[in-house]
């Protein structure tokens, strides 16, 4: 009988120390996902898109444009007949710099100087531009297309782009309007995109119908709720174990 109780009093004290680490577990659960939180995600009510498999275009060994795929998820509830992505990107070094650093090379720093005078200092630089036109594309849909850029800069669409989306044509019905307020007079719908650039992690993986934010609170709370249900059972055990114990002593 002895021999009993020594057995159940170790698998109580077993229990018992594993009992901490899972506690300590369930503390760190909330941790990590304010973590993931804090990194760049996608909304769950817009049309999420990328630009990627840019390739330049030689042309005589120059390159004179890109070619390059466009992946568009809808996670709306929007059933769009067609709009159009205009897409910019602004070139952090200046074309003019370019121009005088070139001409510096080739006819001198005095010529470099009179070549100045033709043209404007006053000219901004033109941002790098294309627009991709998209129909029929329904909600909880996704599609990739390819594209092409008629400018050499191929580099500048692998960083952050600003971008409008219009015109924008809604298969309209009474509840698209009242959820999202879009009137039959209005054309631009740029708030229901969200450009997804390499600084986001997403990006690198196929897009999916929750961003990885939400997928990450689901599995944290998923994995709080089997650390809250072993606690309950080990608390169960621990009181078993003393009822059980009690009476062994009893009856011994």
């Amino acid at each position: 009988m002895k021999k009993s109780v020594k057995i159940l009093a170790a698998l109580v004290l077993g229990f018992i120390c594993i009992s901490p680490d899972l506690s300590l577990a369930a503390k760190e659960a909330p941790k990590k996902a304010a973590n993931k939180a804090a990194e760049p995600t996608t909304r769950s009510d817009a049309v999420i898109f990328k630009i990627h498999d840019v390739d330049p275009v030689l042309e005589d060994g120059v390159v004179k444009g890109c070619n390059y795929m466009i992946t568009l998820y809808n996670r709306t509830s929007i059933n769009f007949r067609t709009f159009t992505i205009n897409l910019s990107w602004p070139d952090p070094v200046d074309e003019r710099f370019k121009f005088d650093r070139y001409v510096e090379s080739i006819l001198g720093v005095e010529e470099a100087e009179k070549q100045r005078s033709f043209f404007s200092k006053d000219e901004p630089s033109k941002p790098t531009q294309t627009s991709v036109t998209v129909n029929a594309f329904g909600a909880d849909k996704q599609i990739s297309l390819r594209s092409y850029m008629d400018n050499e800069k191929c580099y500048l669409m692998l960083t952050d782009a600003q971008y409008t989306v219009t015109p924008c044509d809604i298969a309209r019905t009474m509840d698209t309007v009242g959820s999202f307020g879009i009137s039959s007079e209005q054309s631009a719908c740029t708030e229901l995109f969200q450009f997804v650039s390499p600084k986001n992690p997403e990006y690198f993986g196929e897009f999916k119908r929750l961003s990885a934010t939400e997928e990450a609170a689901e599995s944290e709370a998923a994995e709080s709720r089997e650390l809250s249900d072993i606690d309950v059972i080990i608390n169960k055990i621990v009181e078993n174990m003393g009822s059980s114990d009690k009476a062994l002593t009893n009856i011994y």
